[in-house]
């Protein structure tokens, strides 16, 4: 009994040391993601610039002085490129964004940069912001015709599949 109590204690302390695992995320998981939330998204194809310092100015920061309970923080940025119409990415804008970087137990997302990337925007009164979590699902950098055309595909219903 006194073992399996101290295997149970073991695996049970072990927690915030083991790895997170995410799945590989996928353009139709993410489509399928923003189409099941309550909240609003709009779809976006082109570069995101960070374009002032963060908050905390600092970025992440340990609560308490514990490192496996790390809190996030928000960073502004622009966005420029096409919006997804229904049909098609031609909608040319340029977007103020809040990019709002999130932790689980130790491991957190990051804000950075996109040069050319599909980007699924959650909107909350008016403003546009890109959750990027410890398991990244909102960016694909690289965005290539394909990743357009599911976007659309899964828009008309024939998604094929999500994560």
């Amino acid at each position: 009994m006194i073992r399996l109590f101290a295997l149970l204690l073991s695996v049970f302390a072990a927690g915030p040391a083991m790895a997170l695992s995410c799945l590989q995320p996928t353009v139709a998981g993410a489509y399928t993601n923003a189409a099941d939330s309550p909240a609003d998204y709009v779809i976006g194809a082109g570069s995101l610039t960070l374009t002032g310092p963060s908050n905390p100015p600092h970025g992440l920061t340990m609560q308490g002085d514990d490192p496996n309970q790390m809190v996030g923080y928000t960073q502004p940025a622009r966005f420029d490129g096409g919006l997804f119409t229904g049909a098609d990415f031609n909608n040319q804008q340029t977007l103020s964004v809040t990019v709002d970087v999130t932790c689980i137990a130790a491991w957190c997302g990051a804000a950075s940069p996109v040069d050319y990337g599909l980007l699924f925007f959650r909107v909350v009164n008016g403003t546009y912001i890109l959750d990027e979590g410890a398991c990244p699902a909102n960016v694909f950098h690289d965005v290539h015709p394909g990743m357009l055309q599911e976007v659309i595909d899964c828009h008309q219903g024939t998604c094929p599949g999500f994560w």
